[in-house]
């Protein structure tokens, strides 16, 4: 069973935080206790944060070329 600390558990769903950022690389952050990613920057504001199930970082970079799930 993977390490649940090492997953992801949240994304930003945010339409204008879904490109990435070349200019930062700060993409990760903790939202209620478990790991968040952001694609565009986790210091910018209105973060839409949606759960993944818990995915590892890859699945979820990879997911964020989608539209997630309503």
């Amino acid at each position: 069973m993977p390490d649940q600390r090492a997953l992801v558990h949240y994304r930003c769903a945010n339409a204008k935080h879904q490109q990435g950022n070349p200019d930062k690389s700060d993409t990760l952050t903790i939202h209620e206790g478990k790991w968040a990613y952001c694609a565009h920057d986790i210091r910018a504001k209105d973060h839409q944060w949606t759960e993944t199930g818990g995915l590892p970082l890859e699945e979820v970079r990879l997911a964020q070329r989608r539209p997630p799930k309503e």
